[in-house]
Formats: C-alpha cells, sequence, structure tokens
C-alpha cells in the first residue's frame, strides 16, 4: 500500500519527515518497503494553451498542435494524442527541458515537419501511469508559469501491512500508529454519524451472514463538478487514477478510512436493492466489460430484475455511472470474507477493495465512512454534498454495531511475558496513546475497553504485545536462553539431499524450485485428465488451482522457458508430489528426484548416465527396463521403468519429438523422474577390498541370444565375474529377433596368476550359464 507522507501529516500535530515517518511505521511493526522521493519537474516544463490544431501533412495518426507558453511564444508541436483539443492548458517540456526519466527534449523532424517540444501525458510525467492522452490542465492554470509551482509530486511511503489489521490499510490507522510513537495526537478522527432525514427506500439482506452491515444512502450528484487538486495529488500518490468527482471521493474514502464504497446509477436500479447469493447460470458483465458466470457461492447486488454487481468486488456495467447519472445509490457493507475471496481468486479480480473485505471490516465503519455530521471530520456524504453539489436524499441501514471488547489484564503477567517491570500505571498510560480506554485497578490489575478498530485485540498477550511497540522493543533486556546438552540422534536426510545435488551438479545440471501448484492449462497441455490431480478448494490464483501428481509439466515449463539460454542445459529439482488416495482421507505426499535434460542429441543416453551415476555414488541397485511410461510424452523407442526391489520407482526416457517441438525446444529432451524415499532406502553401506596383487585375465566371448533381453539382466547372472559391454549386432548373419551380444569377462585370484587353462575353464562356465538361462548360442 502506498501512502502519502502529506496525507498522513495532515492528522498529525507535529509534520514528520518521510524518514521520520518510515522510522515511526517500523517501530509500530508497520513493514517499509520503500520510500520514494518527491521529484520536481523541470523548470523549462511550462503551462501551455492550444490554440489550434491541424492534420499532419505526412501522417494519419499524427496532429500539428499550435501552443501559446506565454511571453509572445508561440510553439508548433507534433503531437498524436487523441485527446488533443483546441483551448486545453497542457504541460509542454520546451526544447532543452528533461523529463523525469532523464530523457532530453530537443528540437527534431517528425514525418518532414519541425517539433519544437513536446506535449506531456501524466505518464511521461510520472504522476500516474495513464499514456492514452495528454495531461489535460485546470482551466485556471496560469500561461507559461513552470508546472513545478502548479503540480507538487508528494513523498510516498511503500508498506507492507499484516494481514490481521484492517486498519492499518487506512491513512488513518496508519497516522494513528505514527502518532502514538511520535508522542502526539491525531488532529482528525472519525467522522460522527449524523444524518439529515429524508425519503426512505426499499434494500434487504438475505442473511446477515453473507452481509454482517450493509447500509445504502441516495444522493442528488451533479457530474459536471471536477476533483479539486488536493484530491486528485492524494489519490495520484496512492496509485489510483482520478476519474470523476463520485468514483474519486469513493476512492478517497477507502484510501483514509479503509471503507470501500461503491456507487450505483440510481436511475439503473429496477425497484428493491437486495444482497443475496447468485443463482446458478446468471451472469453479470463486470465494468471490465467481461460477462462472468455466476455461482451460488457469490455474494452479488441485485435489484427487481437484475444483478448489479459483486458484492465487494466489482460493480456492473448495467449499473454504471456516466454523464447523464443525476442521482446515485452509494454502497458501505462488510461482506463475508471468505465467500469474497473466492470469488475474487476465482474471476482474477483481485482489487483494493477485494483486498481490503478479505481482512474483515467491522460493523461500526460503514457509517462511519459516509459521515454526514457536516463538521470538520468529512465522510463520503460530506465530500459529495461540498465537492459533488451532493443532496442527501435518504439512508437505508441494516446493520448492528459490534460489541465491545473488554479485557481485564494483569500487570505481573505482562511483566513476566515481556522480561521487563512494568506497574499497572505504566501499561494503562502506554495503552491510552493508541486511544484505548485503560484504567489502572488495585494491585496489578489493568481494566482495558478496545477500541472497536482493533478487532485483533482479544486477549492478554495482544495487550502485551501493543504495551511493548509503545515503550520500545530496545527497552527488552538481552538474555542467553539456558540449555543442556542432549543425546544427539544423528539425522543422515540433509547429508543425503546433498549428497546427491553434489553429483548432479557435478553432471552440469542446474537446481530449480517450482510451485507445487499448477494450473489446468499445464496439466491438459501433455494431455493428462484433470481428474487425476487434487484441485484446491482455495486456491491462490487460476494459475495455481491444481497440487501435481508429476514435476513433469513444471520442469518442462521451465526448461521451455530457458530454451534461449544454451543449446545443452539441464536442471533437476527435489519436491513433493500428491497423490490421490481414497474418499475421505488425505493425499499421499512423497519427495520426488525430477532431472531434464536439452541437448543437441544423445539427451537419453545422458540421462540415463545421470542416474548410473546416482546409482554408483549411494550403491543402489537398481535396474532401468524398457516401458513405454506415456506414448503422449514419451519417445515410443527411448523409454524405460527404473525399478528398484522389483518394484517400479521412477521412469526416465526421452521426449516425443512433436511435444519437444510445440515446446519450441530445439534438440533432444530427456526426463528422469524418481521416488527419492525408495531409492535413499535401497542404499546400502559401501565395502572395498584390496586389489589383487597378481595380473588377471580377460576373455570376449560373442553369444546369440534374444533381442529383447538387456545386457545388464545378463550381467546380473555372471555376478561373479568382472563383466564389460563391447557391443550388439543386429543383421546378416544373426537370426531373426534375435541379437549378438559381445561381452568381456575379467578373471583374477588373490592368491595366485591364473593359467589360460583355468581362464578358459571359467569362460566356458560363463557361456554356460547364459545357455542355461536365456538359451544363448556361443558365436
Amino acid at each position: 500500500m502506498k501512502v502519502s507522507v502529506e496525507w498522513i501529516n495532515h492528522f498529525l500535530e507535529k509534520k514528520l519527515t518521510a524518514k521520520q515517518m518510515a522510522d515511526a511505521m517500523e517501530l509500530a511493526a508497520i513493514e517499509v518497503e520503500e520510500i520514494v522521493e518527491s521529484s520536481n519537474f523541470d523548470p523549462k516544463i511550462v503551462v501551455g494553451e492550444v490554440l489550434e490544431v491541424t492534420e499532419h501533412p505526412n501522417a494519419d495518426k499524427l496532429r500539428l498542435a499550435t501552443v501559446d507558453v506565454g511571453n509572445s511564444t508561440v510553439l508548433e508541436i507534433v503531437c498524436g494524442a487523441p485527446n488533443l483539443e483546441p483551448g486545453q492548458k497542457v504541460p509542454v517540456a520546451r526544447i532543452g527541458a528533461k523529463l523525469p526519466n532523464g530523457f532530453e527534449i530537443k528540437k527534431s523532424k517528425i514525418r518532414g515537419v519541425n517539433s519544437n517540444g513536446m506535449i506531456c501525458s501524466e505518464a511521461e510525467l510520472e504522476i500516474s501511469d495513464d499514456h492514452e492522452g495528454i495531461m489535460v490542465l485546470p482551466e485556471k492554470a496560469k500561461i507559461g508559469s513552470k508546472l513545478v509551482d502548479l503540480i507538487t509530486s508528494g513523498e510516498v511511503i511503500d508498506v507492507k501491512t499484516p494481514a490481521n489489521r484492517w486498519d492499518l490499510n487506512s491513512v488513518i490507522g496508519i497516522a494513528r500508529e505514527v502518532a502514538s510513537q511520535s508522542a502526539q495526537k491525531l488532529t482528525h478522527d472519525y467522522p460522527e454519524q449524523k444524518y439529515n432525514s429524508g425519503n426512505d427506500f426499499e434494500a434487504s439482506v438475505e442473511s446477515k451472514d453473507i452481509a454482517p452491515s450493509y447500509v445504502l444512502a441516495r444522493l442528488k450528484v451533479d457530474l459536471g463538478k471536477p476533483s479539486p487538486a488536493w484530491l486528485t495529488s492524494r489519490l495520484k500518490d496512492s496509485g489510483i487514477r482520478p476519474i470523476s468527482v463520485v468514483v474519486d471521493i469513493t476512492n478517497y474514502i477507502m484510501l483514509e478510512y479503509g471503507q470501500p464504497l461503491h456507487a450505483f446509477d440510481a436511475s439503473k436500479i429496477d425497484g428493491a436493492i437486495r444482497v443475496r447469493r447468485a443463482v446458478q447460470g446468471e451472469k453479470l458483465t463486470t465494468l471490465d466489460g467481461v460477462a462472468r458466470k455466476l455461482t451460488p457461492e457469490d455474494i452479488v447486488i441485485a435489484d427487481q430484475s437484475k444483478v448489479v454487481g459483486y458484492a465487494g468486488v466489482m460493480g456492473g456495467e448495467n449499473s454504471e455511472i456516466d454523464e447523464n447519472t443525476s442521482e446515485i445509490f452509494l454502497e458501505a457493507a462488510s461482506f463475508h470474507a471468505a465467500s469474497l475471496r473466492k470469488t475474487a481468486i476465482r474471476n482474477g479480480l483481485r482489487t483494493d477493495a477485494s483486498a481490503r473485505f478479505e481482512r474483515g471490516l467491522p460493523n461500526n465503519l460503514q457509517l462511519i465512512a459516509l459521515g454526514g455530521s457536516g463538521g470538520s471530520n468529512k465522510g463520503a456524504i460530506d465530500l459529495l454534498v461540498e465537492l459533488a453539489g451532493g443532496e442527501l436524499l435518504g439512508v437505508k441501514t441494516i446493520s448492528k454495531p459490534d460489541p465491545v471488547t473488554q479485557i481485564t489484564a494483569d500487570s505481573s503477567r505482562i511483566s513476566r511475558l515481556l522480561g521487563i517491570e512494568l506497574s499497572s500505571q505504566k501499561v494503562s498510560k502506554e495503552l491510552q496513546k493508541l486511544s484505548f480506554v485503560a484504567q489502572a485497578g488495585s494491585s496489578s490489575e489493568v481494566r482495558v475497553q478496545v477500541p472497536w478498530w482493533r478487532s485483533d485485540v482479544t486477549m492478554e498477550a495482544d495487550i502485551a504485545e501493543e504495551v511493548i511497540k509503545l515503550v520500545g522493543y530496545e527497552a527488552l533486556p538481552s538474555t542467553i536462553p539456558s540449555w543442556r546438552p542432549r543425546r544427539i540422534n544423528f539425522d543422515s536426510h540433509w547429508s543425503k539431499i546433498w549428497q546427491m545435488k553434489s553429483v548432479l551438479m557435478s553432471l552440469g545440471l542446474f537446481e530449480v524450485s517450482t510451485y507445487s501448484f499448477i494450473s489446468p492449462q499445464h496439466i491438459e497441455d501433455v494431455g493428462w485428465d484433470l481428474e487425476g490431480h487434487l484441485k484446491l478448494k482455495n486456491p491462490l490464483s487460476s494459475e495455481q488451482a491444481y497440487l501435481r501428481s508429476s514435476m513433469f509439466p513444471s520442469l518442462l515449463s521451465t526448461a521451455a522457458k530457458n530454451r534461449n539460454y544454451s543449446k545443452n542445459y539441464g536442471m533437476f529439482e527435489l519436491s513433493k508430489l500428491f497423490h490421490k488416495t481414497q474418499k475421505g482421507q488425505l493425499p499421499h505426499e512423497s519427495p520426488y528426484l525430477g532431472i531434464i535434460m536439452v541437448r543437441e542429441k544423445d539427451a537419453y543416453r545422458r540421462i540415463k548416465a545421470a542416474i548410473d551415476r546416482l546409482a554408483t555414488d549411494f550403491n543402489v541397485d537398481l535396474q532401468v527396463e524398457p516401458f513405454v511410461f506415456d506414448p503422449k510424452i514419451a519417445h515410443p523407442s527411448r523409454a524405460a521403468e527404473i525399478v528398484i526391489n522389483g518394484e517400479r520407482r521412477g521412469i526416465i526416457g526421452q521426449l516425443h519429438p512433436e511435444l519437444t517441438a510445440k515446446n519450441k525446444i530445439n534438440g533432444e529432451v530427456g526426463y528422469l523422474e524418481l521416488d527419492w524415499e525408495a531409492f535413499v532406502g535401497a542404499s546400502k553401506p559401501k565395502t572395498s577390498h584390496a586389489l589383487s596383487r597378481f595380473p588377471e585375465i580377460s576373455r570376449d566371448i560373442s553369444v546369440e541370444l534374444d533381442a529383447a533381453i538387456p545386457w545388464v539382466e545378463v550381467a546380473r547372472e555372471l555376478s561373479d565375474y568382472k563383466v564389460e559391454f563391447i557391443s550388439d549386432y543386429y543383421g546378416k548373419g544373426v537370426s531373426k529377433n534375435k541379437k549378438s551380444l559381445t561381452l568381456r569377462l575379467t578373471f583374477g585370484s588373490n592368491e595366485r596368476t591364473l593359467t589360460d587353462k583355468e581362464a578358459d575353464k571359467l569362460a566356458q562356465k560363463a557361456i554356460e550359464t547364459l545357455k542355461n538361462k536365456f538359451g544363448a548360442q556361443l558365436r
């Protein structure tokens, strides 16, 4: 949230600098992310008046503007803004002026016509993000005057507020904390609620559960009146673009008091307004022009014939305020927070208003934000009457104030909790700085009445937290915690992980961390069924709606995003996967290792080398056996399963060329996914023995056997010898569906050198073993 330093100072007795204010916020546990210093405009950026606008002779989308910039100086400037009109007062950057981004204006020729300056937009002046047209200044702006004298860009502090403090999403809430930390009081507080009598009208709430508090006011307004500069300046400093006087006032009140408001065009409302749950099949086109399907989970605002808005999220086009609006309904409410959060996330409509409703608003706030007292503390009704020629016609209130929270605290217990000695009088005095009603009783008792805006304070520990923020954390003593050595049970979990990472990094792979949440698009892109994946009830966004059962979609997406990095690269991740279990039971979570490699060629051989290296380092006996684990993603002849202790514990293979091309990856892609717990569980301690002092003897043998038998299975049968794969051959001279396999057998003894006759005998024994097991024939 961005807050204006000037706006907060409006509430303080003693004005603070941005640095002093930020320090006070930090002491109040408000996280300061950035202080944005004010930027003064170059003196060569001045106010000009557009005298004439003509078409550019050589460009359809450009026009020529004749602009009076004062001191009898008229400039001709080429401009492409669609909203440029004669008679406008506009900011003009003259030759030599520097814009806030450092760009210097020079005399230029655009499509053959000289341009002697630049008519600026708000984006170019870094006032807002609006770059759709030039900035139009007030009519009273003096021609030739410096823009810096007309518009001052105020300092802004960007803060991150805790989720349980709705009041810190408002200027007055932050100002209260700053005042308490700087030993002063607020000069302005929440306005009183006092309304003139008026004609009543109908409004209802289906259930108090969906809207514990709902207030609706009806007013006459004049939309022809502009918003004053002080109001638009504060909105711009807070990152909100001014639109019209009514919308600007509702946004202003939301920022100042933390209460979102919404205005409907009264002429577009058919009969009584009703807050209710949506009916399945209902539709609403929201203000962003998107037609949305409603569900019974959604809370909506409706009249007698239609839905006119998503409660607390966004209004509908069918009740939008326009230039013909003369009467409005102004809504202030507190809605069911969880329902609003679901609606906002499902529709991708997280707005400033929904973010505040999601934290839960007290029932007292709505009437206060509307105001209506006519005094110095102004609410929305006061500002509409003052700035928009408003006239209050009536107010409908469906609300019951929240009960007052009262806590009896004990200063001795608070002292023990904090580690410093505090009397009941000291506790009471500190709490009063935050407008708590606190009274020290007999002995150590403190009776506390919590203000209605501090719904987060419910118990003695909360009181202690508020007291120490005011006393200062520096008052807490530094102590060394007591500790006695205990028996330590060493856990090899992390050592195994670091061992794995060391191996894979030595192969040139990068470690990545991707989300365990994936989108429906991720799942469908690889041809999988959504029903096979766990769907979250409350996803953070529609892009993170499912829990992944495989790392493949995440790693493939990451590899595709890095395809311009290199022709040969790879990455790995160790993370949990989630699989469905029986209904009513928690999903099965298990850590898996995923590896993906992109290579110009030999991707499968490279990924196979990775698992071989891991198996060697961890001393795991595993087999890689041909198996097309998924025909939609696996290469039909380069896919296998990883078998450990007779069970499939992983997959390995090369991706199908069509899938590789679809993700715009050049070359080949190898992929591996391994059950990490099963792999580590099969790890055995390594044993070593001394090398023989006597030379070894080798014999090469070639046998013919079934082509489907992998050589590793052959080697497993000859485990009594050292076996090395030499080659295999398919073709002329070999029977159909057979292959010729050449192996090197090495024999030795620790006692003596074997004779050639003994070596031949051992080789013959190995051949007999292969003949009996596989039906192999010596070639």
